[in-house]
């Protein structure tokens, strides 16, 4: 492995740090929706979380979901037990409080309202993007919504989004931010820091209009806790969830380093059963 392909600390350090959240929290379902996301439910699962169901689709609650590089959403029906409940719809399940959710909108502003429909000015964007898909229910629900950036960039975290997908959360609503700078609760009166990375106070520094306010006396966190990491690398041994954090080049080798470990070891098919 190229000393520059290294895991990057920050995935482990984030996505661990996402497993003790959702271990934390009440939530009763997870809804992953990209690799670090599923690997950190995953060890949230296997350590204090063992009843804790994972949606693997609208209406899916999958007993085992794998981390596969080559089977994409697939791999959420890939394990034994997954069943289609009809009564356990995704969105309902979020409208009533029941579901815990990490996205990564295309903006988050200092008001908690996303974006993911375009950049620029409304009407006349310069960069057109999927469109608003889940964000308005998200984000008005009153189930846990965590944010999760693999930087903490000022053209992402702004004053004001430039199209609103997903309004301001309601005031009561428990929203929180994982980001390079660190973890980020939504307050009244904005985004606060519940701790830093070591790099922290410069990014919050870099990106003014999202408008964090430090105090100077928030805790400093550079190292995943070794429990959780060892869960983490458990369920996720070919480090799929640090694609997410890599540049392209950089992904497309553990893309395919990956594909080549899994072609060797074959992986279960999806199998979903009705009920």
């Amino acid at each position: 492995m190229s000393p520059h392909d290294q895991p990057p600390a920050l995935a482990d350090l984030l996505t661990c740090e996402l497993a003790r959240e959702i271990g934390e929290s009440a939530v009763d379902v997870w809804a992953p929706t990209s690799p670090a996301s599923l690997v950190a439910a995953l060890a949230a699962r296997a350590g204090s979380r063992p009843e804790l169901a994972i949606a693997a689709g609208f209406t899916t609650l999958d007993a085992d979901p794998v981390v596969a590089a080559t089977l994409g959403e697939a791999a959420m029906y890939a394990g034994e037990g997954a069943v289609v409940d009809w009564a356990a719809d995704t969105f309902a399940l979020l409208a009533r409080g029941r579901i815990g959710v990490v996205v990564t909108p295309a903006q988050l502003d200092a008001r908690g309202a996303t974006n993911l429909s375009g950049i620029g000015p409304l009407g006349r964007p310069k960069v057109a993007l999927p469109g608003a898909q889940g964000l308005p229910d998200n984000n008005h629900s009153p189930s846990r919504v965590w944010y999760l950036f693999p930087s903490h960039s000022p053209r992402q975290l702004v004053a004001r989004v430039d199209v609103v997908c997903g309004a301001p959360p309601p005031p009561e609503a428990a929203r929180r931010l994982l980001s390079a700078a660190g973890l980020f609760k939504l307050t009244a009166a904005g985004w606060r820091a519940i701790w830093l990375t070591p790099d922290g106070a410069d990014l919050v520094a870099a990106a003014p209009g999202f408008g964090v306010v430090l105090t100077g006396s928030e805790q400093v966190r550079s190292e995943p806790d070794p429990d959780l990491l060892a869960a983490v690398r458990a369920v996720d041994p070919e480090e799929v969830r640090v694609i997410e954090f890599c540049t392209p080049e950089a992904a497309a080798r553990r893309v395919a380093r990956a594909a080549e470990s899994e072609a060797s070891s074959p992986l279960r098919l999806p199998t979903v059963s009705g009920r």
